[in-house]
């Protein structure tokens, strides 16, 4: 027989979880070896991690019929459309 929903058992599974991140065995969520954390504290000392541009930029994955859509879409919400609203 069960006893309990699934739903129930994944909120109390998603709070222990948050409850191991937050301040548990694992508060920094460190997946690395120490070796790697070690070797890259002395590579990096006092130096914040920055992600690096991509070498080549990637080529769009949108077809001209969806930029088109889109455009049309848009277009139909008139001037008040928050797209075309400039910084």
């Amino acid at each position: 027989m069960r006893e309990k929903h699934g739903a129930l058992l994944d909120s109390e599974i998603l709070a222990e979880v948050y409850l191991e991140l937050v301040g548990g065995r694992q508060p920094d969520f460190g997946l690395a070896t120490a070796a790697q954390n070690t070797a890259a504290d002395e590579n990096n000392a006092g130096q914040a991690w920055r992600p690096r541009p991509r070498p080549m930029p990637l080529a769009p994955r949108l077809t001209e019929t969806e930029i088109a859509a889109h455009t049309a879409f848009v277009g139909a919400m008139g001037d008040a459309a928050i797209w075309l609203k400039r910084r």
